[in-house]
């Protein structure tokens, strides 16, 4: 019996070296490298993610020893060995770590809430008229935290309430209402923890991108810098047009206020001229 047991551990020592080996070859051959989270992942997510990445991506489970191991074996550091705290798999790819998490975020479907989880955002219920008559279920809404109102014999939510603040855990009574109001406040999918390329180890707050905000903030950016430069008076060739409109309007606007006679504002000189001849005229009774 003992030889028995020693010759399956035997066995196991070994095909675990093989599927060490063999995933660290793998690994090797892709420039980026993705761990996911395995838990409370349903599998048609993880179908509809392999789907939308055939081709550009392949997924790779087993137990976390020999990813671990594998992923150690192809060089990649700790920092990213260790980014996922609980049960994970590998996506390896030749397309970038932000294109990739992109991708895999178009992949993932709305869910309800469950009571004990922790709200990924604040969760806002929005006034107006819902579907529900008056009946037991007012009560539930006031239980949930929310100010409502019958109208037309149905129930209305009177003004925009935050149920659940971001980090706070969601209770029964309003993961109840959250479902009865179809408000599905979280994403469910492949989740990436951390990608590496080229030596860095991107964190996932780094990959989720808001692809807006940014194009925003650069729209921004180049308005205040061109701002800048023509007030200094710094010129370039984004801002030459504005600088000559400047300098022109500065140049007639003191032409006028001096009483030069140029051509592009003798009529407004004269124009000024006879309006305060006129002024004194009337001041001295003429």
């Amino acid at each position: 019996m003992a030889e028995a047991t020693m010759v399956r551990k035997s066995a196991n020592r070994l095909m675990k070296e093989k599927q060490v080996k063999e995933l660290s070859k793998e690994i090797a051959k892709y420039p980026v490298v993705a761990l996911f989270r395995l838990t409370a992942l349903p599998a048609r997510y993880l179908q509809r993610a392999k789907s939308k990445l055939r081709g550009q991506a392949v997924f790779r489970i087993g137990k976390s020893a020999v990813l671990d191991r594998a992923l150690k074996a192809a060089k990649l550091p700790e920092e990213f060995v260790q980014a996922s705290s609980g049960p994970y798999g590998l996506i390896l790819s030749n397309i970038n770590p932000f294109k990739l998490f992109k991708e895999l975020k178009r992949s993932r479907g709305q869910a309800y809430a469950k009571p004990g989880q922790i709200a990924p955002s604040d969760i806002v219920v929005p006034a107006g008229e819902t579907q529900f008559p008056a009946g037991p279920v007012l009560s539930e809404f006031k239980q949930a935290g929310l100010d409502v109102k019958i109208v037309g014999g149905k129930i209305h939510i009177s003004k925009d309430k935050t149920l659940v603040k971001k980090g706070e855990a969601i209770n029964e009574n309003v993961a109840k209402i959250l479902q009865k109001l179809d408000i599905k406040p979280f994403e469910i999918g492949v989740e990436v923890d951390a990608a590496f390329r080229n030596g860095i180890v991107y964190a996932r707050d780094v990959l989720d991108v808001d692809e807006q905000a940014y194009l925003d903030n650069l729209v921004k950016a180049f308005s205040d810098a061109r701002a800048l430069s023509v007030e200094i008076a710094y010129p370039t060739k984004d801002n030459v047009e504005l600088l000559l409109a400047k300098a022109f309007s500065n140049a007639r606007n003191l032409a006028v206020s001096e009483g030069i006679l140029e051509k592009d504002v003798v009529d407004i000189v004269l124009s000024k001229a006879q309006a305060h001849a006129n002024a004194i005229k009337t001041f001295i009774g003429g």
